[in-house]
């Protein structure tokens, strides 16, 4: 084999090799684990060392607008920041999770990244501003306008876009496509409110739309989850 021939080889099986290795490294990222499509930033009242039957809790919750989530910490720090706050008013931030339980029906969970206590400044005690990432729904609605709402894999959620004539036309020209949704929270009704209406409603909560743009890809899309 001549000098040019060999020199020829080494050349192909250093880009073959290279290939490979590309092709692992993308393989490993469509296998990472994808990030969240719900993220929220909560303040409410801490309650810690939760007992419940069947032992189907995380032990800490966070209330506000009547509406209850189990918060699970990573950190132990955070897990005694809890301990020494029970009963008092924290903000929280994490994505959100759904998950079904078995003497509870439906668990929210918030995985923490972060807890603090409220800046005295803020004029709301009770709030949850939210992001979500899902793909734009709408029903006919007797209304004028129509009964938005926005899936995730295992989540829906109501949209009230009602704030803005822009906010309205961004839904409509969105429907059926993946979307990027912020806003606030709704309190939900009452229950003598919930049961007049009607008593089979089913529980989804209900967010006041604040943006709503098309969803690139989960990388692009990351930046709305920070």
């Amino acid at each position: 084999m001549g000098r040019t021939a060999i020199l020829l080889s080494l050349v192909l099986l250093k880009t073959c090799t290279l290939a490979v290795h590309l092709r692992a490294d993308e393989s490993f990222s469509d296998n990472a684990p994808p990030k969240p499509s719900v993220f929220v930033e909560c303040q409410g009242v801490l309650r810690h060392g939760i007992v419940s039957i069947g032992g189907e809790t995380t032990g800490t919750t966070l209330t506000f607008h009547r509406i209850t989530w189990e918060l699970q910490f990573s950190e132990n720090e955070n897990r005694e920041f809890a301990a020494e706050h029970h009963k008092k008013p924290v903000l929280v931030t994490g994505a959100l999770r759904k998950v079904k339980g078995t003497e509870k029906s439906t668990r929210w969970i918030i995985d923490v990244e972060k807890i603090s206590l409220p800046d005295s400044r803020d004029a709301k005690p009770e709030s949850a501003q939210i992001n979500v990432r899902g793909t734009l729904r709408a029903a006919l609605s007797t209304g004028d306008v129509p009964d938005f709402s926005v899936r995730t894999e295992d989540q829906v959620w109501r949209l009230d876009c009602s704030i803005s004539r822009e906010t309205q036309a961004a839904a409509d020209l969105l429907i059926g496509q993946p979307v990027l949704v912020s806003g606030t929270v709704l309190p939900p009704p009452d229950e003598a409110d919930r049961k007049a209406a009607s008593p089979r409603v089913p529980e989804t909560l209900t967010i006041r739309v604040k943006r709503i743009e098309a969803s690139e890809n989960a990388k692009a899309d990351s930046r709305f989850f920070e």
